[in-house]
């Protein structure tokens, strides 16, 4: 009996470990009930009360996204005539339906992809900087306070984008620090955001961009080769921000992050030419040997 009861037990636990490699950090509430709690006290007990209760215990988070301990103090304070609309929000999205999502589509994306989907996720109230974004390789962030973060569904709509990242960040360690790398790297993940929703959104919509931006980078294709093919080798962060940042644009016909569309053509051409299964390659293989083998 003993015996059986210690099987169980390990079955038990490794069952619960599997189902935790994702690990979701719901800081929203934690700001919500602090904020409201004491927002009439003086700014000395709540410099203290923001500092142990929101700072600290998620220090390095901070750190990566706002700043030190004062930035963040500040920006609370700053912020707290936000308290009602966050609590609104908060009843169509929150961190309880975020981290169950999280679960769920890791759990789904296994099955697609074969790959265990391990990391943190912090859900919070932020300077609304990104929707969904990493923290470097550290972890992942969902800033409830942006304006595309309305529903569950929109952010559900990009988890398996950003899960894909996750993804890489355990499979793929290659290091090329120059633009192809978050050129494939934003290419597969739309392309596997489009595998995923298989015809439930247009390629459009899992690129971030409007149907007119699609359309404008489609119209302007061989321009934006041209740049592609002069800047590809490239490490000068200007040009990758080009590539990268939607608030950046190559020239105002064009959408910001037109990365993401060159680098989906590449794989879209990649899976063509080398058979259905071989998107599969992009999880271990270099950013370069893909381009190389891609013919784009």
């Amino acid at each position: 009996m003993k015996k059986l009861i210690s099987i169980l037990s390990l079955l038990v636990f490794g069952v619960f470990f599997a189902q935790n490699k994702i690990n979701a950090v719901d800081v929203s509430s934690v700001q919500l009930r602090i904020m409201q709690k004491y927002r009439n006290s003086d700014s000395i007990q709540k410099k203290k009360i923001y500092s142990d209760s929101i700072y600290s215990p998620y220090q390095k988070l901070w750190n990566g996204y706002l700043g030190n301990s004062d930035k963040v103090i500040k920006w609370h304070n700053e912020n707290e005539s936000q308290i009602k609309a966050w609590q609104q929000k908060s009843e169509k999205i929150n961190g309880k339906q975020i981290s169950s999502s999280l679960q769920k589509f890791s759990k789904e994306m296994k099955k697609l992809t074969g790959y265990d989907t391990k990391g943190t996720w912090y859900i919070l109230f932020g300077p609304a900087w990104t929707d969904l974004g990493g923290l470097g390789k550290y972890a992942m962030v969902i800033d409830l306070s942006h304006e595309n973060n309305t529903s569950i569904e929109k952010v559900e709509l990009i988890l398996p984008h950003e899960i894909t990242h996750q993804i890489m960040m355990t499979t793929n360690k290659h290091i090329d620090k120059t633009a192809l790398e978050p050129i494939i790297g934003e290419g597969f993940a739309v392309w596997m955001n489009q595998k995923y929703w298989k015809k439930k959104y247009s390629l459009a919509q899992h690129l971030g961009y409007t149907d007119s931006e699609l359309k404008a980078c489609e119209q302007n294709l061989q321009n934006i080769k041209d740049f592609f093919e002069k800047n590809k080798f490239s490490e000068d962060k200007d040009i990758i921000d080009i590539l990268r940042s939607r608030e950046t644009k190559l020239n105002e016909k064009l959408p910001g992050a037109i990365g993401y569309y060159i680098g989906y053509k590449i794989i879209e051409q990649y899976v063509l030419k080398n058979g259905k299964d071989s998107w599969k390659d992009v999880f271990t293989k270099s950013p370069r040997e893909i381009y190389e083998k891609s013919g784009f």
